[in-house]
């Protein structure tokens, strides 16, 4: 009897634990990644320089930057200006080197450039996306960025669609031109931006809302494929792509001197698999689940 009674106090205690490990591991499994093309962002971007005359001292780069758990990607315009000599001899940067700073660091930290990023991305839970963000930092000396709204779209579903810069409490009338946004030298600016779309008219308000999102994340899920735990290829899928038009000048020249430029911005969807709850049950099923079946496994049977 003391036997059976011990036997039932571990299977109730193995219980608790298994849902506790259940209901921790739900909280953590629910997640996906949004991913940035990198590589294509930055070389898309530097062919569209190499091709004006005005933009040859101009560099695209794409960068991964970290800030505690969150990645993000930032396409980096780096602007030559003084020589690297003439910034490593400048008081400021001598007071940098007797810090403890090295030359590259110092030249990274001097470089003029114009930084343009887009949230969200990296690792999500599974949460409604109201909006795209887009921080652009100008830190440049003498240099403008224009940033054209109406000739920018955003891919969606395979269609193309209107950008919508978000402006909250302010009257929507869509039938007319966005004003471009200025961002001047040693300035920054932070937009949402949603789609035409997404707006429908508040007949109390009497005036056009921001009424629809673009992305539950949940709802992506439940019309995707399915995440195999077993192998180690990932479920990635494309997301949506946001075209940003952009335009660069020195502050002293004209217009007709505006370096245009269209920036792809592709997002993907990586799709993390449900794991099981115990170790030793997820550590079985990786060597005798889907991914091996072909090769033959005691648990399958060899393959006929």
């Amino acid at each position: 009897m003391d036997t059976l009674l011990l036997f039932i106090y571990f299977l109730v205690v193995f219980y608790v634990l298994y849902q506790m490990a259940l209901s921790l591991e739900k909280k953590l499994e629910d997640r996906v990644i949004i991913h940035v093309a990198d590589d294509f962002l930055a070389e898309q971007t530097q062919q569209q320089l190499d091709c004006q005359e005005d933009a040859s001292h101009i560099k695209a780069s794409a960068e991964e930057m970290k800030f505690g758990k969150i990645k993000y990607t930032v396409l980096n315009l780096s602007v030559r200006q003084a020589s690297s000599k003439d910034i490593l001899n400048s008081p400021d940067a001598i007071k940098l080197k007797n810090m403890g700073l090295s030359e590259a660091g110092i030249l990274k930290l001097f470089e003029d450039k114009i930084s343009i990023r887009v949230t969200p991305s990296g690792k999500q839970k599974l949460k409604i996306i109201p909006y795209l963000t887009v921080l652009v930092n100008n830190k440049t000396s003498d240099m403008q960025v224009y940033v054209n709204w109406d000739h920018s779209s955003l891919e969606l579903h395979n269609s193309s669609n209107r950008v919508i810069r978000d402006t909250p409490n302010l009257p929507r009338d869509l039938t007319q031109s966005q004003i471009f946004s200025v961002v001047n030298p040693d300035r920054s600016i932070s937009s949402d931006l949603t789609i035409e779309k997404n707006y429908s008219y508040n007949i109390e308000a009497g005036r056009m809302e921001r009424a629809g999102v673009l992305v539950d994340l949940a709802q992506r899920i439940e019309f995707s494929q399915v995440t195999d735990p077993t192998t180690d290829e990932k479920n990635i899928q494309p997301l949506y792509t946001l075209d940003l038009m952009i335009g660069l000048k020195h502050v002293t020249e004209s217009d007709a001197k505006l370096i245009n430029l269209l920036i792809p911005f592709v997002f993907t969807l990586e799709i993390e698999p449900d794991q099981i709850a115990l170790p030793p049950l997820r550590w079985l099923m990786r060597r005798v689940g889907r991914r091996t079946r072909e090769e033959g496994s005691w648990f399958w049977g060899n393959p006929g």
